[in-house]
């Protein structure tokens, strides 16, 4: 009786976690129905976007999705709401739109502006499962040139805390058994080797002042999830739910922990592992969307190199 008890609440955690994979991800054979009615957001850069995207799109380069300044005054909130609000319904999405984030099939990118619409109140936001280089093998419609201004969307921030970790809940979390700190970023940014810049505000590059790492943060880069690093056609983006749970845990990332990521701007690498805890059903994951920038930027902050 035990053994199919225990039989059964298996089936019932693979079927929870498929349908997790089923509402984070989207299909191309499924998207290319969707086009003129859902909102596609390219989470590349505009050069790359200029190059060659799916029809309608808009572009949100994931990268500049953070500015300093908002994080430091608006509660580690990548942009202050307002500023969230206005951005946001510039793309065209209201508060009821279904949107799709792609980007060219690493999945960092797309990763990142699905976190962060989802993080300011976007119920209906999926990512693009094999993104834009899955789309153009498929032989589907591609338009180039840069993005076009959409008709406003009429969007009414809802904040989802609950996903967001702050400086102050990670410099707690570098001394709590009850917390796993996760460094999503090359080997090279982890040790301080090399320095990254990102948006101090739009338009206003800074890089970080110091390298480094949290203290106690886990070197875990994102490729270690990842079923298409380098962008291929027709692979996904992660690699089995399975097995990514069974390489959560052998790395001691248990799903009672409450399970911070972060990169140098958190939507991207961090966004990414987030959304790889999410599909494996680790229940109490945030981003650090602060990320390395913040923390770097902080001399009163310890760092470990």
């Amino acid at each position: 009786m035990k053994k199919t008890l225990a039989l059964a609440a298996a089936g019932l955690l693979t079927v929870a976690a498929s349908s997790k994979a089923a509402d984070l991800l989207i299909s191309v054979d499924q998207a290319k129905d969707l086009v003129g009615k859902a909102v596609f957001v390219n989470g590349d850069d505009p050069n790359t976007f200029a190059k060659g995207h799916i029809p309608g799109s808009v572009n949100a380069y994931a990268h500049d999705l953070h500015y300093l300044n908002d994080i430091k005054q608006c509660g580690g909130l990548p942009m202050c709401e307002k500023t969230a609000q206005k951005f946001i319904s510039e793309l065209g999405i209201s508060n009821n739109s279904h949107v799709i984030a792609y980007d060219d099939g690493k999945g960092p990118n797309a990763s990142g502006v699905w976190f962060f619409l989802y993080l300011y109140g976007v119920d209906n936001v999926q990512i693009l499962d094999g993104g834009f280089a899955t789309w153009k093998a498929k032989g589907l419609p591609v338009e180039t040139g840069p993005a076009k201004k959409p008709a406003p969307g009429k969007f009414t921030v809802k904040l989802r805390k609950d996903i967001l970790a702050t400086k102050d809940e990670v410099l707690k979390a570098s001394k709590d058994p009850n917390y796993v700190i996760l460094d999503a970023r090359r080997f090279e940014e982890y040790t301080g080797k090399t320095l990254l810049d990102a948006l101090e505000a739009p338009g206003k590059h800074k890089q970080v002042e110091r390298g480094g790492h949290i203290p106690g943060a886990k070197f875990f880069e994102w490729k270690k999830l990842a079923a298409n690093p380098n962008g291929e056609p027709d692979k996904p983006i992660f690699k089995p739910v399975d097995q990514i749970k069974k390489m959560l845990e052998k790395a001691g990332i248990t799903p009672d922990k409450t399970v911070i990521t972060y990169c140098h701007v958190g939507l991207g690498r961090g966004s990414f592992v987030y959304a790889a805890l999410k599909l494996a059903g680790y229940p109490k994951a945030k981003v650090y969307v602060g990320s390395w920038d913040e923390w770097g930027n902080d001399n009163s902050l310890p760092i470990e190199q």
